[in-house]
């Protein structure tokens, strides 16, 4: 069947995509249609995993807070949290929760990302919180062990096909289904002003939902500024110190956090809603570039290139 060629080529993606889930012979699979690309769906695929893993898990209550679950693993009371990703530990603080870090005693992800974080104990992957031990059971690995072993399939096609490589063709696609026309012309006006700096380059992402735009600063080689497909503004006063501990010299970090009224948050998101912020953010791609003449960054720990 021929994809109608007056479709945009976003719409012929998703016709592409509609055309191949009626017809990948699933009727008789018992299972996850692609591999997961959200906290639930690994959730999911932990349950239907359950009777083929080598330990005996129970559930006992799914909770909406850190950490997700309280199950009995052989007996034992545990603590579960679920991410697609095992970076996304970090990044949604729960290293830091020192009330309920004691409490979860599992990191249940469809991909272990973080291997210069893991220590590796008898086969066991676990991260190290000053003493307390979180095990990383990474799904991907229990999936394809049991295909090859036992001929068990749990996803029937591997990525999922609307979820292609980031580029600036599907940012801007996303975006303009996402705002309106005066702040896509602000984001578009941003772009043009990056893309022309030699301080600059500009980097695209792909996260769970939404593509980004990031705006890396040459000299130092990170991402201070990105832009979300929903139109979401961010800065990253720090990287995620599971993958990259990098900080932004202390003058910019007081300079912007005095501008945008930010506290010790380390990721804050931004707004662009008036010609006022527009400016603001303008003004931060300027501190950015001077200081980066003569500043360098902080590292915290090993450094990774990005």
């Amino acid at each position: 069947m021929e994809v109608p060629r007056e479709l945009s080529r976003e719409a012929k993606r998703k016709w592409r995509l509609d055309v191949s889930m009626r017809n990948d012979g699933s009727n008789d699979f018992r299972g996850l249609l692609f591999e997961p690309t959200y906290e639930h769906e690994v959730v999911i695929l932990f349950s239907l995993l359950i009777p083929h893993l080598k330990d005996s898990f129970v559930i006992d209550q799914y909770r909406d807070t850190f950490p997700d679950c309280f199950a009995t693993r052989n007996g034992q009371k545990i603590g579960i949290e679920f991410e697609v990703l095992a970076s996304e530990f970090y990044e949604h603080g729960h290293h830091q929760d020192a009330k309920n870090l004691a409490k979860c005693d599992l990191l249940i992800c469809w991909k272990n990302n973080i291997p210069l974080k893991t220590i590796v104990r008898d086969g066991l992957e676990f991260l190290d919180f000053s003493g307390h031990y979180v095990e990383i059971m990474a799904l991907k690995k229990i999936v394809d062990n049991l295909q090859a072993e036992k001929s068990l399939k749990f996803i029937l096609h591997g990525e999922r096909p609307d979820i292609g490589e980031a580029n600036k063709e599907r940012f801007f696609d996303q975006l303009k289904e996402n705002i309106d026309e005066k702040r896509y012309g602000w984001v578009k006006e941003l772009f043009d002003q990056v893309s022309q700096q030699e301080d600059f380059k500009v980097g695209w992402s792909r996260g769970k939902r939404w593509f980004g735009m990031r705006f890396y600063v040459k000299k130092w080689s990170v991402d201070p500024i990105g832009i979300q497909g929903d139109g979401s503004v961010w800065i990253n006063y720090q990287g995620n110190p599971a993958i990259s501990s990098w900080e932004l010299p202390q003058e910019v970090q007081t300079t912007l956090r005095q501008m945008f009224k930010h506290g010790k948050q380390k990721w804050p998101t931004v707004p662009l809603n008036t010609q006022a912020d527009l400016n603001n953010i303008k003004r931060t791609l300027e501190i950015l570039a001077e200081y980066s003449r003569h500043s360098d960054i902080i590292w915290r720990g090993q450094q990774t290139t990005i």
